[in-house]
């Protein structure tokens, strides 16, 4: 009992201890400079959702020292009707220099009976089989990523890049176009066919239509208007892979037929954070995705797989999928669980981290 209440809510004045413990286990150690602070601070705060019962936990040893962490920040979903708040455990962390419970303790917290819903969409193993000790449950396909190599030389040439001296990784990465000019000719499936009606989209049209594209899963996002905004707001400051961009697609008819979210430059790697589609739309709004993507010189395309878009994509010449790290989610609600196993719930993307700066960023 005495551990447990060590454990207490973390506060505004918490972020500078929390943000250097941050930068021990996850970075090399440096201190959180003061742009980290800042997007640390409104990524866990921020939210229109947030309040102390919803937010992150932190435990403290005993001189007060805080050695562990567990991140969090409320996104409201929808599970047959009810609106709820979940809780994304975005990091969960302790003090590599010393032996602590807390960390421990706080895995407790997850329990599937103390929970509405609480999810992850990139536990590695190890929080994985934690995940599953508290009643969890491991969600397979989202657990994957779906891949579309649009320029496979391109592509090689830009993992090789970290690992190379830069003389070498320039070569590498001019060597790529013929060759890729040459494989394109060879292999047709590596050409993205033109995508239809597709265009860009505002984002007070996306904020919008988003809602109502969901609202076919037993478990979805409510994504109101100020909490979707923020979420937009948040993942426009995350440029690593590119700008923000917001796409439409509409049918024969003019109707609107879906809408993707993702992050795209050239030769780089478009990253997918959503695609929204009414049902049987879904192939559209892929098509109209690997064809901008390929239009401005994106070396490939990745996104989470979902269950509803896997007949789309599986009709695709080209895809592949790859593991992501484990989507788990954890709740005392049999029917989340049961929607969850049939694919009956729209998951990741902006309901998940995959915007952050803090999976992708601030690593200097």
């Amino acid at each position: 009992m005495t551990r447990l209440k060590a454990i207490a809510p973390m506060q505004r004045a918490d972020v500078p201890e929390v943000a250097a413990l941050f930068q021990r286990v996850f970075r090399k150690g440096a201190a959180p400079s003061a742009e980290f602070l800042s997007y640390f601070e409104e990524n866990f705060f921020g939210s229109p959702l947030y309040s102390e019962a919803e937010g992150g936990l932190v435990h403290r040893d005993a001189d007060g020292s805080i050695d562990s962490a567990l991140l969090v920040i409320p996104m409201q979903v929808r599970v047959n009707g009810q609106v709820l708040t979940g809780r994304l455990m975005s990091n969960y962390m302790t003090d590599p220099a010393k032996r602590t419970r807390g960390g421990a303790d706080m895995v407790l917290t997850i329990r599937a009976r103390n929970q509405a819903f609480c999810f992850s969409d990139s536990a590695n193993p190890v929080s994985a089989d934690h995940w599953k000790a508290v009643g969890g449950h491991v969600l397979h396909i989202q657990s994957l990523d779906w891949r579309h190599i649009l320029r496979p030389a391109a592509w090689l040439a830009n993992r090789a890049a970290t690992k190379l001296p830069a003389p070498l990784a320039g070569l590498a990465s001019l060597l790529a176009k013929p060759i890729d000019t040459a494989l394109r000719r060879l292999i047709p499936s590596l050409v993205a066919p033109p995508g239809g009606q597709g265009a860009a989209m505002s984002r007070a049209d996306f904020i919008a239509a988003a809602p109502a594209l969901v609202e076919r899963f037993a478990v979805h996002p409510v994504w109101s208007a100020p909490e979707l905004g923020w979420m937009l707001d948040m993942a426009a400051l995350n440029t690593i892979d590119g700008p923000l961009i917001l796409r439409q697609v509409r049918d024969e008819k003019g109707k609107l037929a879906g809408c993707s979210v993702f992050y795209a430059r050239p030769c780089g790697v478009a990253r997918l954070l959503n695609i929204l589609a009414r049902p049987g739309q879904e192939g559209a709004v892929i098509a109209d995705l690997l064809s901008h993507a390929d239009s401005i010189g994106c070396v490939g395309v990745q996104g989470m797989a979902q269950p509803f878009l896997m007949e789309a994509l599986c009709r695709r010449k080209g895809i592949s999928f790859v593991p992501r790290g484990f989507y788990c989610i954890s709740t005392r609600d049999p029917p989340i669980v049961d929607a969850a196993q049939r694919g009956d719930v729209y998951l990741g993307g902006l309901l998940g981290e995959d915007w952050s700066r803090l999976v992708t960023d601030f690593h200097d």
